[in-house]
This record gives C-alpha cells, sequence and structure tokens, in this order.
C-alpha cells in the first residue's frame, strides 16, 4: 500500500483517489500512512477515499458523502453529520450479565451488547442512567459521549444494529 501511494503521489497530483488504502496495513504503518495523507492535504491537494473505516473518515475528512441504495443521504463535514443525530452513546460494563428486562421503557434508540460491553444510544443520558442506578444495576467503565460517525450513519440510513 505505500509503494502504490508513493507511486500515486510521485507526479505531484492535485488530486488522488483512494480506495480503502488501509486494508490489511499494521498498526504503525496505519499511523503513518494517514499522517501522509494528513501531510498531502495541508499542502492544499483534494484527496477522495473511499472507506468502510469510519474512524478514519472522522479524522480525516473535511466532508463526508453517505451513498445508500445509490441516493446521497449526507453531504456534509463529519462534525454535521454527526450532531444530525440528537443523541448520546452510553456505554459501560455491566458488572453482573445485564438482564434486558432491565431496559425496558427507557427512551433508548439503539442498543448494542458484545463481551460485556453495552452501548446505548439515548437523546435523554441523564435519565437512562438515573432509571438504570435506581433499578440497582451495577456499572463499571462508563463513558457518555456523542455518536460516533458509525452510529450516526447507520441512524441516517434506518439501518439496525447487528444481533451479536
Amino acid at each position: 500500500q505505500r509503494l502504490f501511494f508513493a507511486l500515486a503521489v510521485c507526479g505531484d497530483p492535485d488530486v488522488l483517489f483512494l480506495d480503502e488504502p488501509t486494508v490489511g496495513m499494521d498498526v504503525e504503518s496505519r499511523r503513518r500512512f494517514l499522517a501522509s495523507l494528513g501531510d498531502f492535504a495541508a499542502a492544499g491537494k483534494t484527496i477522495v477515499l473511499t472507506t468502510h473505516y469510519l474512524e478514519e473518515a472522522d479524522r480525516l475528512a473535511r466532508r463526508v458523502v453517505v451513498i445508500d441504495h445509490g441516493r446521497v443521504v449526507a453531504d456534509a463535514p463529519p462534525a454535521e453529520i454527526k450532531a444530525r443525530v440528537a443523541a448520546r452513546r452510553i456505554r459501560f460494563r455491566a458488572v453482573r450479565p445485564a438482564d434486558p428486562a432491565l431496559l425496558e421503557g427507557l427512551p433508548v434508540r439503539r442498543v448494542a451488547e458484545a463481551d460485556g460491553q453495552v452501548t446505548l444510544l439515548t437523546s435523554e443520558p441523564e435519565a437512562v442512567l438515573a432509571t438504570l442506578f435506581g433499578r440497582g444495576v451495577a456499572l463499571a467503565d462508563l463513558e457518555v459521549g456523542g455518536a460516533t460517525l458509525e452510529e450516526a450513519l447507520l441512524t441516517l440510513t434506518g439501518r439496525p444494529e447487528p444481533k451479536r
């Protein structure tokens, strides 16, 4: 991948088209490559990047275009796309296996659970947490933050969270 990138930029192009450029890279190579892309863009060059690694798109892109079934559903900076999802992400590790009944009646849009880690998407994080604490749910490693680009795209495209 690094060789292809070197060949692509050796002619000092104004626009660079990259399709899934970091697939198969180790962590250090990926970091160096992404830094090189940042330098390329900082020099006033344009990069058109197709990727399924949304954390890369969120970090690198000034503009993200989301195409769903051939239709553009979003065309904006990543922060603006994430802001369209009026929700916050609550992530925690359940000290005991979570009883699904504990989430009943909560204003939660999306629930995902993997390896004891529970992620909830809600527009009312304070109310959800107060209710969970009131129901005696023991939480560890609690994080509350904005929706990720992936969560925003899933919401915009109407895709359900995959069952785990």
